[in-house]
């Protein structure tokens, strides 16, 4: 299995390489802000154009008694979605999901954050609270 850090590491360094044009902080964020728009509209569009998922969105049973455990909880609630990703609609999310790592990456590199630090902090912070973290 490949080093996750290593594979951060030399994504972040192949992106400093490639990256000209958006260079200011600026064009960064909202490059991130724009391939998150597109990664949210090919999702929806998996649903309402393709057809390949359908999204079936309801309350969730977040608090239910006293005597549901966080575990139980777990397996009550629902991502809403029914169904899978044809070929074509996961290329098109994966695509958009790639770009808003460059840009994450292009963000990290212009404050000299190493990817796999914010990782492994992101982690560990989230670890400290384990399931009461509520993520």
């Amino acid at each position: 299995m490949p080093d996750n850090n290593s594979e951060l590491q030399d994504f972040q360094v192949f992106i400093s390489t490639v990256l000209i044009r958006n260079k200011s902080i600026l064009d960064q964020t909202t490059k991130l802000q724009d391939a998150c728009t597109h990664l949210c509209r090919n999702i929806s569009k998996a649903s309402t154009t393709c057809g390949c998922i359908t999204i079936n969105a309801s309350k969730q049973p977040y608090f239910i008694n006293d005597e549901v455990s966080l575990g139980e909880l777990r397996t009550l609630l629902s991502s809403h979605v029914n169904g899978k990703l044809c070929p074509s609609c996961e290329e098109l999310i994966s695509k958009e999901m790639g770009r808003v790592l460059f840009y994450l990456g292009a963000i990290a590199n212009t404050f000299n954050i190493p990817l796999d630090k914010v990782l492994e902090d992101e982690k560990y912070r989230t670890s400290l609270l384990g399931e009461y973290s509520l993520r």
